[in-house]
């Protein structure tokens, strides 16, 4: 990075309204290398859940174009397989495939991990997340929102451990918000049953508690597996419009594209310079 650019960036520091948005991104990318991500993944299978919009869908898209055999995990089996086309659109050597999986919904957890009939894993994201504006259980008597964000993601990497570990390099990324900084964790009120339900300090707390996970599995996991957290700063996806329109309507002029804020997630999973640094949290 030269001096100019060492400069810019440590202007731009780690204030949201600089740093978390595109203009904090294009400065940065100027110390990007190019060649992290000229890979061939070609052998290697990638589970992405919420893959069919968003930052899932950019992943999708581009661990697919790069050869990786990618299963798109996804609520909506009907939106998903809309997406998947779009991709094999644009990417017409793409391997994919669909599986219809709520990550919020334990019992569909657990059914997906025992009929996955494959040797191995070698990259798993878990990027699904929701933030519902009223507190709701689950059939299963889970917040709504810890359910998808925390709790089913958490039995799904545990359940698909054993497939990871057959991993020669195996990757687990979990995308969390920049929403987490301003919380602490506090396990006893993760549920939010007292007092009025606030779906940003919820989607917070959930997204806190999912990088004290990834501290976890990296101290705990053979070394094969690389564990990292990460944050994409302010994202402009279709999530970011139906949970937060008002924030959207302010900010969309400075918001990063899915391509953006997804470029980080790939890297974490894709290149070769991620492999071993495990534990950390990215941005």
């Amino acid at each position: 990075m030269s001096w100019w650019n060492r400069l810019v960036v440590a202007a731009v520091g780690t204030n949201p309204l600089t740093s978390y948005t595109r203009l904090g991104f294009a400065v940065r990318r100027g110390a990007f290398d190019g060649a992290d991500l000229s890979v061939d993944l070609t052998g290697r299978v990638a589970l992405i859940t919420g893959a069919n919009s968003g930052i899932g869908f950019v992943t999708a898209r581009e661990l697919a174009r790069r050869r990786a055999r990618v299963f798109m995990l996804c609520r909506d089996a009907g939106r998903a397989q809309d997406a998947a086309a779009r991709i094999r659109a644009e990417v017409p050597q793409a391997a994919l495939e669909v599986r219809a999986l709520d990550v919020g919904r334990l019992d569909q957890v657990r059914r997906f991990a025992e009929g996955l009939e494959l040797p191995a894993v070698d990259i798993l994201v878990q990027n699904a997340a929701v933030l519902p504006a009223e507190r709701r259980l689950t059939p299963e008597g889970l917040e709504e929102t810890l359910a998808p964000n925390l709790v089913g993601p958490y039995l799904l990497t545990e359940l698909l451990r054993p497939k990871l570990a057959l991993s020669p390099d195996a990757r687990l990324v979990l995308v969390s918000s920049g929403g987490m900084y301003p919380r602490t964790l506090d396990v006893a009120t993760l549920h939010h049953e007292k007092g009025a339900f606030d779906g940003m300090t919820a989607y917070a707390d959930s997204k806190r508690a999912l990088i004290e996970l990834s501290e976890h599995w990296a101290a705990t996991w053979p070394a094969s597996i690389t564990v990292s957290g990460m944050h994409p700063g302010w994202a402009d996806t279709p999530g970011v419009v139906r949970a937060l329109p008002t924030f959207h309507k302010l900010t969309r002029l400075l918001l990063r594209s899915p391509e953006e804020s997804a470029d980080t997630v790939i890297w974490l999973a894709a290149s070769t310079k991620a492999r071993g640094r495990s534990g950390l949290f990215w941005f």
